[in-house]
């Protein structure tokens, strides 16, 4: 392939890159490291349901994150900022004032929702006063909006800060270089799919998985995901992958330190004739990411394992709660609850697990403010704060979806439990003894399902904890139940589970024998024998309480 000048993937640092042309290939975006063109930032929410009315004056935009409206501050904001018009209404003849107040503040664009309404004399309010409209529609949520938009414009700031050559840890100008180098769009990603970084070299062709990767700077769950990643991660070089439907194809590679798997680099093949120069070209770059990756990685650990440590230690309880519970930042009262996710792992596979730690992670920290999430063994714990009893079937839909896709995307089984509702931080740990005793009847099959709450189970859960008090202090179980589990045990017989039926039962004869699929003479028979085998009389009852309960718990220790 074409070699291209300027660039040195050979050793441990890469200068300049170029195109054929001689142009630089970072200078589209050093040019302006402090704004965007409202064009280009159109291109990038495309489809986002974002349009423009009015561009004023074709203004170049900040890359600070949009401001929100007030009605009751002052505008204020940077030069050439995003206002996003919460609560305006377009029929309101306020709303004219606002947009010439915004562009008098500096403000480079203003969005409001349309509404069904006609707003061209907003449209020219706006080409007067020198600044953009943009409408979203109306079934665009304000927080959807604004997560968009603050992605776009991160991801821009950070690529526009590097129109040198490439820096310690600048893994969007490495992008650029791979793609120059290799010839095809390229991102790299860590280990949780999360879009690290991106090229942005002008006429390389991308596909809809690569434009909503970047949106979202997290690769989009699909079914094929699993397999091409298995792929990536068992080759020690570069590996094509066939694109599905309306994907390209891809050349990619694993990134590594040593055995230690880093995340993975992603090259376009548009045409599919990415050769062995390409192929060797990519497992170069690899190597140059690997340290990028590891610094940036060292950077972010120390602050992640203090806050893991943190979260851990509240769930386990103790005297120091209270003072955890600031130090991450929660407010003393609740109410809170913790939920629990286990996956089915076959064999220790610390990938699976790290993708289904960051799909669990990712999804309740988006999903509800306030979510702090922590992985203690193989467990996934999410601690949800403001869990009022209106919020729980939000979380418990929110556990259901996450058990579906990751059994559809990764794929893993996953177990899901909450634990009990708290109102206070001292019951946090409850919470989570909770949501592990219900993961403990779930693996042990004694629940239907994937999925079950505390609340739902409670009085299961209680047993189970009296199995615990049994199992600690034997003298607790009644000796008659002793003698009989015994005797079943030599001889075959099942008074044990004869004499629990019918107690179960309430002592109806009828429904025992229908249960057990017995006569009734021969229930009869079987009760006259352990009343004379063990010394149970049933009118006493305390003592056929007790040996009611131990019959019942004894299935659980």
């Amino acid at each position: 392939m074409t070699s291209v000048p300027g660039t040195n993937l050979e050793g441990l640092s890469c200068g300049p890159a170029h195109t054929p042309g001689n142009v630089h290939v970072v200078a589209t975006l050093a040019k302006t490291p402090d704004s965007i063109d409202l064009s280009d930032l159109l291109q990038v929410l495309e489809r986002s349901g974002l349009l423009v009315r009015s561009y004023g004056n074709a203004p170049k935009l900040s890359l600070t994150s949009p401001a929100l409206y007030d009605s009751l501050a002052p505008l204020e904001g940077f030069r050439g900022e995003i206002l996003l018009g919460i609560g305006l209404h377009p029929a309101d003849p306020r709303t004219n004032d606002v947009v010439r107040s915004a562009a008098s503040a500096g403000f480079g664009a203003v969005v409001l929702k349309q509404l069904s309404q006609n707003i061209d004399e907003l449209v020219d309010t706006a080409v007067e006063a020198g600044i953009a409209l943009l409408v979203v529609d109306d079934a665009v949520g304000w927080r959807q909006l604004y997560a968009l938009l603050e992605s776009a414009l991160s991801t821009a700031a950070e690529t526009s800060r590097s129109p040198s050559p490439l820096g310690a840890g600048d893994l969007f100008a490495l992008a650029n270089a791979i793609a120059a180098m290799v010839g095809g769009a390229t991102t790299i990603e860590n280990l949780q799919e999360q879009v690290l970084a991106y090229s942005a070299l002008p006429d390389q062709p991308i596909d809809e998985d690569r434009r909503n990767g970047i949106l979202g700077r997290q690769v989009p769950y699909l079914p094929e995901n699993a397999e091409q990643y298995a792929s990536v991660f068992q080759s020690r070089g570069a590996v094509h992958i066939k694109g599905i439907g309306t994907a390209l194809d891809r050349l990619a590679i694993a990134v590594r330190a040593g055995n230690q798997p880093l995340g993975s680099i992603w090259v376009v093949d548009a045409d599919g004739d990415l050769d062995s120069d390409a192929e060797q070209a990519l497992e170069r770059a690899a190597d140059i990411a690997a340290l990028h990756m590891l610094r940036a990685r060292s950077a972010n650990d120390l602050a992640r394992q203090q806050r893991a440590e943190l979260l851990r230690r509240l769930l386990e309880g103790g005297d120091d709660v209270q003072l955890i519970a600031e130090q991450l930042g929660l407010k003393p009262s609740g109410p809170f609850v913790v939920a629990a996710f286990q996956p089915e792992l076959r064999q220790t596979d610390e990938i699976s697990l790290l993708r289904i730690v960051d799909l669990v992670t990712t999804q309740c920290e988006s999903y509800r403010q306030g979510a702090h999430c922590v992985l203690i063994g193989t467990t996934i714990y999410a601690l949800f704060t403001d869990a009022a009893a209106s919020a729980l079937n939000s979380i418990e839909t929110l556990a259901r979806r996450l058990i579906e896709r990751s059994a559809a995307t990764l794929p893993v089984r996953l177990r899901a439990s909450t634990g009990s509702a708290t109102a206070t931080v001292a019951g946090i740990s409850r919470s989570r003894h909770d949501a592990d005793l219900v993961l403990l009847m779930l693996a042990s099959g004694r629940s239907v399902g994937a999925y079950a709450s505390a609340q739902e189970v409670r009085s299961r859960l209680t047993l189970l904890e009296l199995a615990a008090q049994f199992r600690k202090t034997p003298r607790l179980m009644s000796p008659a139940a002793t003698r009989m589990l015994e005797f079943d045990a030599k001889s075959g017989t099942e008074y044990a589970t004869t004499l629990r039926t019918y107690l179960d039962f309430s002592r109806d004869s009828a429904k025992t024998a229908a249960a057990l699929s017995l006569h009734q003479n021969t229930l009869r028979y079987r009760l006259r024998r352990l009343s004379e085998l063990f010394g149970i009389d049933l009118d006493q009852p305390e003592d056929t309480l007790v040996l009611w309960l131990s019959l019942h718990l004894h299935e659980l220790l």
